[in-house]
């Protein structure tokens, strides 16, 4: 019995109900500060990624617009070397040609385009 007046003393005597509704209202004020300040979080969170992918997005399509440019001169420095060799290939072709002829060679392998087939003597010889 003392056990019963001990409890129903100590639930009484000090503590209302307004005490533990007050402590339960901080508890759940508490947590939602909590929950708020958690997305808070998670929104700062999306926003860096967001603003690290701009930055990313920005930097590739810089890099790709340089390599078009690089490309695109490589390509016409590449076009004007192409016209000198084949110009300097088709003067020394030319000029083997010549070689040949007055050697009275015949020429039948060459890796340009100008060049003599048949030697002018054979020509005369066979008529």
């Amino acid at each position: 019995m003392d056990w019963i007046l001990g409890i129903l003393a100590t639930s009484l005597g000090g503590i209302n109900i307004f005490q533990f509704v007050y402590y339960k209202t901080q508890r759940d004020k508490l947590r939602a500060e909590a929950d708020t300040a958690t997305t808070e979080a998670k929104q700062k969170d999306i926003d860096l990624q967001q603003d690290q992918y701009d930055y990313l997005l920005s930097k590739l399509s810089q890099f790709q617009r340089d390599y078009i440019e690089l490309q695109e001169k490589v390509q016409s420095e590449a076009r004007t070397h192409t016209e000198t060799i084949t110009t300097k290939c088709n003067e020394i072709a030319e000029l083997k040609s010549k070689i040949i002829y007055y050697k009275g060679l015949k020429c039948y392998k060459s890796d340009c385009s100008i060049r003599v087939v048949t030697n002018p003597k054979d020509m005369e010889d066979r008529k």
